[in-house]
């Protein structure tokens, strides 16, 4: 069977989109892989571990990172989730601080606060309670009792504080490069 040459043009056309579209989704994926495979550094004054349980405690200024993102405080309790090195991280201060880096996946600064911070690596997300502040590159912020955000993706939740009558406030910036 001939193919006329506008639908031969349509076809090759067709397969390029998907094999970059292919190939663009196996980059991702690799990048979201690699940032997990990074190791956490942890610094701090004291240490404790407990080897049975899997929780180690760390108290005065205590210093987390993994590849651009670093959380700062005054105390870490860190659990092991399972022996592949998954671990939750709490961590607390007055306040606990923030600073994330832009890398491969996502393209932006992020700085925030809150009484604590709580960081699951097996899933990249960051868990900010209690007078909860996160502020982007371009000035937006968000101020809200809880906020979740996935350090990979981007993706954020902001949650008011129900009863307490607490709401989400967010300020977004207008673009500078835009008048």
């Amino acid at each position: 069977m001939c193919m006329s040459p506008m639908l031969r043009k349509t076809s090759l056309t067709l397969v390029a989109t998907l094999a970059l579209c292919t190939l663009a989704a196996g980059n991702a994926t690799a990048a979201d892989a690699g940032s997990r495979q990074l190791p956490i550094q942890i610094q701090s004054d004291n240490a404790d571990f407990a080897q049975k349980s899997g929780v180690s405690t760390y108290t005065g200024d205590v210093v987390l990172t993994r590849g651009g993102m670093t959380l700062t405080g005054s105390k870490l309790v860190v659990t092991r989730i399972n022996d592949r090195g998954n671990i939750k991280a709490v961590l607390t201060g007055s306040p606990a601080h923030i600073d994330k880096k832009p890398d491969a996946e996502n393209n932006e600064t992020v700085t925030g606060h809150a009484s604590s911070i709580t960081y699951t690596n097996s899933n990249a997300e960051l868990t900010l309670r209690g007078n909860a502040v996160l502020e982007r590159s371009g000035g937006d912020t968000i101020n809200s009792p809880v906020i979740t955000r996935n350090v990979d993706s981007g993706v954020t939740h902001a949650q008011g504080g129900g009863q307490d009558g607490q709401r989400v406030h967010i300020t977004i910036q207008p673009n500078q490069d835009n008048p």
